[in-house]
């Protein structure tokens, strides 16, 4: 099994704010589904991204992008990431194949600070991590519509429905 663990811990140790969101996103919610790789949507506030980019290399991960991923940092490099070559993520991988690859939105598909406010801190064994509140997770998934993102979405609203149930 893959370490996400240590990505959430190597984050928190740098003090990146940074929201959780995709499939690991939903696994946290409580769906049993596989998922290859770590989405994060983080607060994109030069400081914050430059933490988060720092804090992966010096784990040991490398960018897949053939630029100095710290360029992440800066907005002006973002935008033209976006314009000119229509990345959505910027996405890192662990040579050693220990851990999943992590993607960082290179522009934040709902405001930071309200996936933030909607989040939930979730404990871990070692850690914890905020994850993206359920009603964000069905608004991500809804925009990407692919076929997992919407058997995502029923399993997201079928565990909210148990859970209603089981709390009356």
């Amino acid at each position: 099994m893959m370490d996400i663990e240590s990505i959430f811990e190597t984050l928190n140790d740098a003090g990146v704010r940074y929201v959780c969101v995709g499939g690991v996103a939903v696994v946290l919610r409580g769906v049993d589904r596989i998922t290859a790789d770590l989405d994060l949507v983080l607060d994109l506030q030069q400081s914050n991204a430059f933490a988060a980019v720092d804090a992966l290399l010096g784990a040991g991960f490398r960018a897949k992008i053939p630029a100095d991923p710290r360029g992440f940092a800066d907005a002006t490099i973002r935008q033209f990431w976006i314009d000119e070559k229509g990345m959505r993520v910027m996405s890192f991988y662990d040579p050693s194949g220990a851990r999943p690859d992590v993607d960082l939105f290179v522009e934040n598909p709902i405001e930071f600070s309200e996936l933030d406010a909607g989040a939930e801190t979730v404990s871990l064994r070692r850690t914890h991590c905020r994850v993206a509140g359920v009603e964000h997770l069905v608004k991500m998934k809804q925009a990407a519509g692919r076929a997992k993102d919407l058997s995502d979405i029923r399993e997201l609203r079928e565990r909210q429905r148990s859970q209603q149930s089981d709390a009356n």
